[in-house]
């Protein structure tokens, strides 16, 4: 017996009209004061979101667009310096660098909150508590926690913080990335800041954002940013520079 054939629920159009999901476009989504990061967020999500879900993620996604020459920012305008006709081509270069390391790490302790959120307070402190034992004893890196340039604070991740405990009815991953910090400290016997990633991670958790999609939100977030990149590098081009500064810095070693 042979399967159905696959289906979407996101686009249909006739001769006159096109819909995202069930909304016109024109009549509906065109015509009202509709925002980007509204329709964004229901197109993806497949649901209505609350004013409070629209200013988080109005947040999440001003304070993920630009981080200055960054490895995605030096990719995007290494490609564009070498194929300037394919401007898109430059910035999936560095959409390319959204990973493991950096920015992509929301996911990374996404997973690690998802961990404690179901827990009473005394078993999340206890669970959390071997989370970050675990991670020392491998000597892996704690995703959402630390930073080479910003100490003993991350100012991006305080006022994410202080929007979501605002905003968040019911602050679940909130509260388990504060336990999280609680114990990262007390095992290291000093303070760790709490990164962007991190901070992003369990806002995103409270709006009930799988974890799977939320990397979507950083990549959506950095190509605002990598189109910035390149606007600049049309006016005041670094590419050449960045490549030759390697090239001299880098010696030839036998």
């Amino acid at each position: 017996m042979s399967k159905p054939a696959p289906t979407t629920s996101l686009c249909r159009y006739t001769d006159t009209e096109i819909f995202y999901r069930d909304r016109n476009l024109v009549d509906e989504l065109l015509t009202t004061d509709s925002d980007f990061v509204t329709v964004m967020m229901q197109h993806i999500l497949g649901r209505d979101v609350t004013p409070s879900q629209m200013r988080v993620m109005n947040a999440i996604l001003i304070t993920m667009m630009e981080h200055g020459l960054t490895p995605s920012a030096i990719a995007t305008r290494s490609i564009y310096m070498s194929a300037p006709e394919n401007l898109q081509g430059a910035v999936a270069a560095g959409l390319m660098a959204v990973g493991s390391q950096f920015v992509g790490t929301i996911e990374n302790n996404a997973r690690l909150l998802a961990e404690l959120v179901d827990l009473d307070a005394e078993a999340q402190a206890t669970r959390a508590a071997e989370i970050v034992r675990e991670h020392r004893a491998r000597k892996a890196h704690l995703p959402g926690f630390g930073h080479h340039l910003h100490k003993p604070d991350d100012p991006r991740a305080l006022k994410l913080l202080e929007i979501g405990e605002e905003e968040c009815e019911d602050p679940r991953y909130l509260t388990a990335l504060r336990t999280l910090a609680s114990a990262v400290d007390a095992e290291f016997q000093r303070h760790i800041t709490i990164n962007a990633t991190g901070a992003t991670a369990a806002l995103l958790g409270d709006m009930d954002i799988p974890v799977e999609l939320m990397r979507g939100f950083a990549v959506i977030s950095r190509a605002a940013g990598l189109v910035a990149h390149i606007a600049e590098e049309q006016r005041k081009p670094s590419g050449r520079f960045i490549w030759e500064t390697i090239d001299k810095a880098i010696s030839f070693e036998d």
